[in-house]
């Protein structure tokens, strides 16, 4: 029981941190934090 919760916790955190950096990086690009090279080079699309 215990190591499910944990794992879920953990689990949790991940998928946290995963969308907190989608969304940084969705607001550094669209205020113009990064020029469009970079962008072009992050999703490979030079």
């Amino acid at each position: 029981m215990l190591k499910n919760l944990i794992f879920c916790i953990k689990l949790a955190i991940v998928f946290a941190a995963i969308v907190f950096f989608g969304k940084a990086m969705q607001y550094l690009i669209l205020n113009g934090g990064f020029s469009g090279a970079f962008y072009d080079f992050i999703f490979f699309r030079s």
